[in-house]
């Protein structure tokens, strides 16, 4: 069951929270593997108590929204605090539980809280967010579902957030995305991903990567669906594009189509094609310094030096014994000595992303240029690195260029995997980027 059916259930009285709850239960309960739960912590008699207490409120005619009793699931650098006299612990994707203080919840936990959302658990990352392909050497790696013979990588770093939608335990599941954490695994699981503007929604009560870069992120299983968590996290609705035909759609530059893994260029120009009766192509934009952005960001970027200064300040226990996938990419950027130059360069470079929607409304291209790779294929740390800035390099432009982007599943690659195509708008245009995805979803649905 998709979200948008539940709400209908839910207001017509043909389900109560207490039955999505036990749905919720139910899956995690016909899980046959263990190694591939998409939690750190789930806990069924937590998540009955709050169901109980949304058919409370709803039996008395009182419910605190019309999300009043709907399961979500929370990336694992999340905090929660106190609920129903439960709580859920923060690891951040580490073998240890992180202080008190990091339980605290944010802005976005607390909205969420207040319409009557139901938190299921919080969900695998990778070890402090750091990386784009799912794995973890502390907690284990899960399988990418839509490859039952090889044991792919899920994507990251929100890596269990699409397993809980797949599975059936959550119907809406929140990220965090800092250089595509969202939709990476988003698109390689075959949903619809929304990786907010900087700013649009808010990053405290959530354990920081990079506060620059930072953002808060939706997974769903259909874009109707990313409607509806928008407006559970905003309380705002999203308004129907009034006239798709004039609706200007651009290319992303070529850098960004090239050494893609053999399928995804066909699977999302097949896409394109089809929303030329929708919307109106414009060709390729330019995206000022992109070349340049890119070397930086394959020099860390900002994120490296942030996390490694966070560390140290406020977790210095927890260096020494960092994932293997996670700690020696953390370490290296100890000696970063240029942040400021690459601030004021990416301050540059924002503007500059900014100024290439004077022509078009959204732009194009692949959400990850390559197929989800074999864990058995990355054990080499340079082989890891070349997988994950590879998966990263389309989505990173989104947040060094702080744009708001979506990710929609277009079909598959050679390989059988599910292929996203990504949308990017400028700064503060989420809400009229999501009515676009929403009517693209729809005529691609239509076309198929």
């Amino acid at each position: 069951m998709d979200l948008t059916t539940a709400l209908a259930a839910l207001a017509d009285g043909t389900l109560t929270a207490r039955d999505l709850a036990e749905a919720c239960v139910a899956a995690r309960a016909d899980r046959p593997d263990g190694r591939d739960n998409p939690y750190v912590a789930f806990n069924a008699g937590l998540l009955r108590a709050q169901a109980d207490a949304a058919d409370a409120r709803r039996r008395a005619g009182a419910p605190l929204s019309e999300f009043d009793g709907i399961p979500l699931s929370l990336k694992d650098n999340y905090g929660t605090g106190t609920v129903c006299s439960g709580t859920w612990p923060v690891f951040a994707g580490s073998p240890r539980r992180l202080p008190g203080a990091w339980n605290r919840p944010g802005g976005v936990v607390s909205a969420l809280l207040a319409r009557g959302a139901v938190v299921t658990g919080k969900t695998r990352m990778v070890e402090f967010a750091f990386g784009g392909l799912g794995a973890n050497g502390h907690w284990g790696t899960p399988r990418n579902p839509a490859d039952p013979a090889v044991h792919r990588v899920p994507g990251g770093s929100s890596t269990g957030a699409p397993l809980s939608l797949r599975e059936g335990s959550a119907l809406l599941a929140l990220g965090t995305d800092t250089a595509g954490s969202v939709r990476i695994p988003a698109a390689w699981n075959g949903l619809y991903g929304y990786k907010s503007s900087r700013g649009h929604l808010p990053t405290n009560g959530i354990v920081p990567l990079s506060p620059r870069l930072d953002t808060v992120g939706i997974l769903a299983l259909t874009a109707a669906d990313l409607a509806a968590g928008y407006r559970l996290l905003t309380g705002s609705a999203i308004e129907p594009l009034a006239d798709g035909g004039a609706f200007r759609i651009g290319r992303a530059p070529a850098a960004l189509w090239q050494d893609c893994g053999p399928g995804v260029v066909a699977a999302v120009e097949a896409a394109l094609d089809r929303l030329e009766d929708l919307f109106r192509p414009v060709g390729t934009v330019a995206v000022p310094d992109l070349e340049e952005a890119l070397a930086l960001f394959r020099r860390g970027g900002l994120a490296g030096a942030e996390i490694f200064g966070f560390l140290s300040r406020e977790l210095p226990d927890w260096l020494p014994n960092l994932d293997i996938f996670v700690g020696p990419r953390i370490r290296a950027a100890a000696d970063v000595l240029d942040y400021a130059e690459r601030v004021a360069f990416l301050d540059h470079f924002a503007a500059g992303a900014q100024g290439m929607f004077h022509d078009v409304d959204v732009v194009a291209l692949p959400t990850v240029a390559i197929t989800p790779p074999p864990l058995a294929d990355l054990s080499d740390p340079l082989a890891y690195g070349r997988a994950n800035l590879l998966a990263l390099r389309n989505c990173c432009v989104a947040n060094l260029g702080d744009m708001a982007a979506v990710t929609l599943p277009v079909g598959t690659d050679a390989a059988g995997m599910p292929v996203g195509l990504q949308l990017l708008a400028p700064r503060g245009a989420d809400a009229r980027l999501l009515a676009v995805a929403q009517v693209a979803a729809d005529h691609l649905a239509g076309d198929a």
